[in-house]
């Protein structure tokens, strides 16, 4: 009997190791019978150790065959099977390799709770490298969780356990992990010294295979430090060793590396096609994940190319692929992209989900410079709806964001957007501050780092400052500048926003021919860019320049229906400009309870907003509409308040000479107090702004001044067919005008 239970055990482990060859060799089916016929006789001869031997390894042949279920399944038989043997070690080799299995099928919660069981029980049999293998596979989880700091200490006690171990591939990959992690939370210089010490463990190891991984991760880590140069060397150098030992996920990542590179530097169409071919490696591979970050790299270039729907359909596949995967410091930057093109698209609430969303992402996953993105995307919505309280402080964190991580061409966005603010609220000074900054920035991303920094943006800015201060020519100057650099940003978003400040400047400039064929450009342009705002305000210049050509009823349509594109697209000073134009046009045909209606909203929006120029005029062109109606004490008090918000900003000015030029630009504003004054009889308020507007204008605002009062003069029949009240009203108002313009005559002889 003796010898028959030793026949039996001697025929399940001949089964056993039948089965175990079987596996390593790659014949499952054969395997698998083995094994099965193997836990059978080990559990009638109540030997679970060698049982739950059998266990694991049909757990095994059970993954390679993709059945995670069963696989699951048997790896908790067999962690049952090892602690009836009271074999602690076993059973923490297989709770580890069950971890896997959950990983494998996403169960990222119950994964972490087998690996860390397993660095306990390998801990409790005193085994370094079971320990080691549990902390990396611990790393691995709190990476794919976005919790990088735990993720560090975790690569950090597996590369010190493989150390004493003596293990040289898993201190490397432990090493290497490691380093990804400083990488991803922003420490730089400690990620690079840190790789360095990868590559020459795997050099030592001779792991091709690592060796490769590892110029991946200082490709990368050289991207976001702005390296292109450096990471394009780096890429090439991985995709050439990865070529040799044939390993098709290497060369992935690597021509991945590439079109990321190709997308800084602007080459749109070198980076759609390395994207494209890395998805399809990636797919070929079965890697999700690299499929995921290949459509969002391709969003990202679809969103330059200005096709809208087309890189938001990228960017929610990505995101989605990213969310399931539990990549969240990938998902965040994917829902980054999303959140910008529907910006652009004009869909702010949803934009604004998802920038949100993306901050959380983010700064869950210690991302800086991506949580900064999604602050610089918040204060642009905040900016556009007029909410300047949210805007300013998220715009000037965004700011000091991104100039502390060495990103020069976010932070001249961001200068950018700040300078927008500032222009808003009548801050001229502090605008153009702002602009010049943004331009260094600009250039120095363009110049240091090879990736086009918004230069166009920053003479766009200026040539807005230009037109507020009155400058026409400088405005000219930098509108062209804008037109020229726009291009080299290899994007759409910039080059319609040139040809928008070029027409608005030529329209000031009364060129109606040359901004009609402008805001015709930009209509074409955004149309096939999907830009609805951009659309939108191309159409309301057209309705301006409408205006005048004095083809009132085509001008107001055009108004009335831009009114509804732009609350849709939550932009509150392109509404209030919608209201301002429409109120003027109801006015000059003699509308005017609409006409006073649409000006009193366009007074609302400007106010809410901050904007005080806006405000200004749009107060200024109600008390004209009084004035026509003969409300004189409301005209009077409105072109009161008008000229107050216009003495706001101009006496912020610091330089006189731009001081006195910007009021050169307002002689029609207080001429038209002067007349209200005047028709009041109010001698004392005719003199008293005539000497206002004297003290702060230039030689060039006086005699615009001086002729304008001569025009009111010469409108005023003081003979012929009117009556004598007439006539003697008319004489007195000559009179006061008279006066004041021989005061300002005075002051422009000086």
């Amino acid at each position: 009997m003796a010898q028959s239970q030793e026949t039996v055990q001697q025929e399940a482990l001949t089964q056993l190791r039948a089965g175990q060859t079987a596996l390593a060799e790659g014949r499952l089916e054969l395997a698998a019978e083995a094994l099965v016929m193997a836990e059978t006789i080990f559990r009638r001869s109540n030997d679970q150790e060698h049982a739950a031997d059998s266990r694991a390894a049909l757990a095994e042949v059970q993954r390679r065959n993709g059945a995670l279920d069963q696989a699951a399944t048997s790896y908790e038989r067999a962690i049952e099977l090892y602690k009836e043997a009271n074999a602690p070690a076993r059973e923490a080799g297989v709770t580890l390799a069950l971890g896997h299995i959950e990983r494998q099928r996403g169960q990222i919660e119950r994964a972490w709770e087998h690996y860390y069981l397993a660095l306990r029980l390998f801990e409790k049999a005193n085994n370094i490298s079971g320990q080691a293998s549990a902390a990396l596979a611990l790393g691995h989880i709190e990476r794919q969780r976005g919790r990088l700091e735990q993720a560090s200490d975790y690569y950090t006690q597996a590369r010190n356990f493989y150390a004493g171990a003596r293990d040289r591939y898993g201190e490397a990959d432990a090493t290497r992990g490691l380093a990804d992690m400083l990488a991803g939370r922003g420490l730089y210089d400690e990620a690079a010294r840190t790789y360095e010490q990868a590559l020459t463990l795997y050099r030592n190891a001779r792991d091709r295979f690592g060796e490769v991984d590892t110029l991946i991760g200082q490709g990368r880590l050289a991207i976001a430090r702005v390296q292109m140069d450096e990471a394009g060397t780096l890429f090439g150098e991985a995709i050439a060793q990865a070529t040799i030992v044939e390993y098709e996920l290497g060369i992935a990542d690597g021509t991945l590396g590439l079109a990321e590179i190709a997308l800084h530097r602007g080459e749109l169409d070198q980076a759609l096609a390395n994207g494209e071919l890395a998805e399809k490696e990636y797919n070929a591979a079965g890697s999700a994940l690299g499929t995921a970050e290949s459509d969002r790299v391709i969003g990202a270039v679809q969103m330059r190319r200005g096709q809208l729907t087309q890189a938001i359909a990228l960017f929610d596949r990505a995101s989605r692929a990213l969310s399931l995967l539990r990549a969240r410091a990938s998902y965040a930057h994917a829902l980054i992209g999303s959140a910008e093109a529907q910006r652009r698209k004009g869909a702010p609430r949803k934009a604004e989900d998802l920038f949100g969303e993306a901050r959380i992402a983010a700064s869950e996953t210690e991302q800086p410079v991506v949580e900064a993105a999604a602050m610089l995307g918040l204060g642009q919505i905040a900016r556009a709806r007029g909410q300047s309280g949210i805007a300013a402080p998220l715009l000037e964190v965004a700011a000091q964001r991104f100039e502390q991580h060495k990103r020069p061409a976010l932070a001249a966005l961001a200068a950018i957007e700040r300078g927008r603010l500032a222009l808003v609220h009548g801050e001229l000074d502090t605008a153009r501050q702002l602009a010049t900054r943004a331009h260094t920035l600009a250039t120095e991303a363009t110049q240091r780092t090879g990736e086009p920094g918004p230069t166009s943006e920053a003479a766009y800015l200026h040539e807005m400052i230009d037109l507020a201060l009155g400058q026409l020519d400088m405005a000219r100057a930098h509108a062209a500048e804008a037109l020229e650099l726009a291009p080299a940003e290899h994007d759409a978003l910039p080059l319609a926003e040139a040809l928008l400040g070029q027409a608005e400047t030529e329209l000031r400039a009364e060129n109606l021919d040359a901004a009609g064929a402008l805001y015709n450009r930009v209509q074409t342009l955004a149309q096939t860019s999907e830009m609805a705002l951009e659309q939108g305000l191309a159409s309301l210049g057209l309705g301006r320049v409408l205006m005048r050509r004095g083809l009132l009823e085509e001008a107001i349509n055009a108004h009335r229906e831009a009114l509804p594109r732009f609350r849709a697209a939550d932009d509150a000073a392109a509404l209030a400009l919608a209201q301002l134009g429409l109120g003027e046009g109801l006015r000059l045909a003699g509308k005017m309870e609409d006409a006073q209606a649409a000006l009193v909203e366009a007074q609302r929006l400007y106010g809410g907003m901050g904007d005080v120029l806006g405000e200004a005029e749009a107060t200024q062109s109600e008390a004209r509409l009084l004035l026509d109606n003969g409300e004189l004490e409301a005209a009077s008090g409105r072109m009161a308040r008008a000229l107050a918000l216009v003495e706001r900003v101009g006496g912020g000015i610091a330089d006189a000479q731009a001081r006195a030029g910007f009021f050169d630009g307002y002689a029609a504003f207080y001429c038209e107090g002067m007349l209200i004054a005047a028709r009041e009889q109010h001698a004392e308020q005719v003199s008293e702004l005539a000497q206002r507007y004297a003290a702060h204008a230039g030689k060039a605002g006086r005699a615009a001044a001086v002729q304008c009062l001569r025009e009111y003069e010469e409108a005023l029949p003081v003979r012929g067919d009117v009556s004598k009240e007439e006539i003697e009203r008319n004489k007195a108002i000559v009179a006061l005008l008279a006066g004041a313009r021989k005061s300002l005559g005075k002051g422009s002889g000086k």
